[in-house]
């Protein structure tokens, strides 16, 4: 009896590790799990908010689908100062920043530059005057130095979808999908769906004075997807895996342990006999 007692306790004793492993493996499994999660989900946020920064600054430019430039000094200069006015007229401007004439709002010469100065850098200097712009024209008063802007609605040509962004020193380029200003629709729970890109832009921004600006905006083709989810079901397979091999071996050692007590036990009985 107390060689059973004994053996008992050298199988429940050799278990123990294994059990303790098992814990251990599924304890440092569920933490890797947890903080690849977190990592994944703070990188999603991270990566959407400076999406959303992208497309904030590139709506007034993709809103009339301005002809590519490879360089800021070759692009059409009414189209930028066109870009700097629809930019100013899309930054949540309160209602009394500018005063209101009898041709709409009035927009002095030097808010135009300053927002010019932002979105195209120094390299090329803004050249006044009115503007026949899509929809809209921007009318220049010399006598006022300012800018008419009628007070009406446009829709856009397109609106911008960032889908990728590439970071070196001092460049970030971004591939932006456009998207018919015309063609978004409203689903039952009205909610806006976007239709298929008719078209990609890779717009270049460059670093001056720790500050980017866009320096050209060129055609590209449609980019490729990839997935970089975080897989979090494969690490909890490889556990359930691990944990069902080692309780077939904890099985495995317990029933031959089993088997030789019984032997013993025989063994002693005929013995006995």
């Amino acid at each position: 009896m107390d060689e059973t007692l004994k053996s008992r306790k050298k199988t429940n004793k050799a278990a123990f590790p294994i059990g303790l492993t098992v814990a251990l493996l599924a304890l440092i499994g569920l933490v890797t799990v947890i903080v690849g999660g977190v990592k994944a989900v703070s990188n999603a946020v991270d990566k959407s908010k400076d999406y959303e920064e992208y497309e904030k600054l590139l709506t007034p430019v993709v809103l009339i689908d301005p002809d590519p430039f490879d360089d800021v000094t070759r692009a059409d200069m009414d189209q930028l100062m066109e870009i700097a006015i629809w930019s100013l007229l899309k930054s949540d401007i309160e209602p009394d920043t500018y005063e209101t004439g009898d041709n709409g709002l009035v927009i002095p010469k030097s808010a135009v530059e300053e927002e010019f100065v932002k979105l195209f850098g120094t390299e090329v200097s803004p050249v006044h005057g009115t503007i026949e712009g899509y929809g809209i024209d921007f009318t220049y008063d010399t006598a006022t130095e300012s800018y008419n802007v009628p007070i009406t609605s446009v829709i856009p040509i397109y609106t911008p979808e960032v889908t990728d962004v590439s970071k070196s020193s001092d460049t970030i380029v971004i591939t932006v999908a456009c998207i018919a200003g015309d063609a978004w629709e409203q689903n039952e729970n009205g909610e806006m769906i976007a239709p298929s890109p008719d078209k990609y832009i890779k717009v270049t921004l460059r670093e001056s004075n720790d500050s980017y600006y866009i320096s050209a905006i060129q055609s590209t083709s449609a980019p490729e997807v990839a997935t970089t989810e975080y897989d979090a079901s494969a690490q909890i397979e490889d556990l359930d895996l691990i944990s069902s091999l080692t309780e077939d071996d904890t099985t495995e050692e317990a029933t031959e342990e089993a088997s030789e007590e019984t032997s013993d036990d025989t063994t002693e009985a005929e013995s006995e006999q």
